[in-house]
């Protein structure tokens, strides 16, 4: 059994925008709080984390994760909504925590170490942000250059695959599949349309899950991001060319409020289409056949 948690589903507009006074803005500070979209990040539970948004501690608590299990951070892209060093920073917490307990206190368990994965610009990104507090805290943080197209083995359940996203000019952003046991998973935002050779390399795959950008909702697609009506074209694609199972699930994630319809809306209209529409604390369970139907979720899990 995987399991695999939303913890942000949100662009990095937030979902409702705190600055915009929006149809779909106004609502959803009206409404239920699943309607309130965090930035975008993820979890393979318990330990492979997707992104490191600034808001991520929130989000975290919300889907009732826990953080300090966490050994693996692959990192999408350097942007600050996918990216940012300061939850990184509450690590020390736990040094101070040790350094001046309480005498009531409870043997602290230490602080483990966590590596961070990513491109060029995120790893020069991470290694300054150590330097800078290297002199005050020890972090236990490591960093790992990826390369698109070329696996890495984390321990002996997981692999992961990054490849290459259609996002910013600026740096190589990437998309990730992952593999554990026998299931595969493809993380895929921030990104437009997948290019050729991403295709390509996927065509090795038969995913159980796929995890979609469709930040543009019912507007335009850009070269950088989808919208619902390419979200709904991957998913036929890769149905078609055998690289989504006809049982492999497919969730949309990544909503801008400015053009996505609230969560009590829009659910309704994807799974029409086979399509869950995200949200923040959706767990999703992989099991292998005859073991039970893979199934969606809220809450934690001790597995």
């Amino acid at each position: 059994m995987v399991r695999f948690v939303l913890l942000g589903t949100g662009s990095s507009d937030l979902y409702p925008s705190p600055w915009c006074g929006c149809d779909y803005c106004a609502n959803a500070r009206e409404s239920d709080e699943r309607e309130w979209r965090h930035f975008s990040c993820a979890l393979l539970f318990p330990d492979v984390l997707i992104d490191c948004p600034p808001d991520l501690p929130h989000s975290a608590l919300k889907a009732q994760v826990e953080l300090y299990k966490v050994r693996h951070l692959l990192v999408t892209h350097s942007h600050h909504d996918h990216f940012s060093t300061d939850p990184l920073l509450l690590r020390r917490s736990v040094q101070w925590a040790q350094r001046t307990p309480r005498k009531d206190m409870l043997p602290l368990p230490e602080l483990q170490p966590l590596t961070v994965y990513g491109n060029a610009k995120v790893v020069e990104k991470c290694r300054a942000f150590l330097k800078e507090v290297g002199g005050k805290y020890d972090l236990k943080i490591e960093v790992q250059k990826l390369k698109p197209f070329e696996p890495l083995k984390l321990d002996e359940r997981t692999k992961i695959h990054p490849v290459l996203a259609e996002h910013t000019r600026d740096e190589d952003a990437l998309l990730f599949v992952l593999e554990r046991d026998e299931f595969a998973i493809f993380y895929a935002t921030d990104t437009g349309w997948l290019t050729d050779e991403t295709f390509d390399y996927l065509r090795q795959f038969a995913l159980d899950l796929v995890v979609a950008d469709a930040t543009f909702g019912l507007a335009p697609a850009t070269d950088e991001h989808m919208n619902l009506e390419q979200v709904r074209k991957l998913r036929e694609r890769l149905l078609c060319e055998g690289i989504l199972k006809e049982s492999g699930q497919f969730v949309a994630t990544h909503f801008s409020p400015h053009w996505t319809p609230p969560h009590r809306l829009l659910a309704p209209s994807l799974q029409q289409d086979g399509i869950i529409a995200g949200h923040d604390g959706l767990w999703i369970v992989l099991e292998t056949k005859g073991t039970g139907d893979q199934g969606l979720g809220t809450g934690n899990s001790d597995a």
